[in-house]
């Protein structure tokens, strides 16, 4: 398999066009995700971010659908039927899903309020004399937020890694548009193709 790094994105204003295209077709990991949802919004991001998976798939070939989602023990998903990688990120009116041919994590964060409580619980010492001594802005705080997101995505390890992990010791490619950023770890971000549906 030729080395590849996918990422699709999309707004919620394009699930009704891409539920028409798939039809109902979700797979159980996400219908059982969605029905503990209490939010519509929460719940058509989960939605959206899957449709985004399955078209960032269908660019490799032929589907069989639905996806065959399982998750390993700390709940980082993975297809139980191909050796493809890929992460799921939602935020804001945002989703977006990410596949490689190697481990992968994506996140999509939208401008968020500089927090100091927050910074000290997820900066390593590097980081907070980069971020926060200068005295950080909204764009600064929301990319290294969505970097380290991305690494803890990739490698599973889930949010308690936030603080342990530096930015600088992974390869982390970031695409912002409007008031979002997009990032994505992987070692494939040299290869890094982004479609917006």
């Amino acid at each position: 398999m030729k080395p590849f790094l996918i990422t699709v994105y999309a707004s919620l204003d394009a699930l009704e066009s891409v539920q028409a295209r798939y039809g109902d077709c979700l797979s159980v990991y996400r219908r059982e995700k969605t029905e503990r949802l209490r939010d519509a919004i929460e719940r058509q991001r989960g939605m959206l971010a899957e449709y985004c998976l399955i078209e960032a798939l269908s660019r490799m070939g032929p589907l069989k659908l639905p996806l065959q989602i399982q998750t390993e023990r700390l709940g980082k998903p993975y297809l139980s039927d191909s050796p493809i990688a890929f992460s799921l990120s939602h935020a804001g009116l945002y989703a977006a899903a990410t596949i490689s041919d190697c481990p992968v994590g994506v996140d999509i964060e939208r401008e968020r309020t500089v927090s100091e409580s927050l910074a000290k619980r997820i900066c390593t010492p590097r980081e907070w004399k980069q971020i926060w001594l200068p005295s950080p802005t909204e764009q600064t705080f929301r990319n290294l937020f969505s970097a380290k997101e991305s690494i803890v995505k990739r490698s599973g390890e889930g949010l308690m890694a936030l603080s342990t992990v530096d930015t600088k010791d992974y390869p982390v490619r970031q695409m912002e548009f409007l008031s979002y950023v997009l990032s994505v770890c992987s070692d494939r971000v040299e290869r890094w193709e982004v479609i917006k549906l």
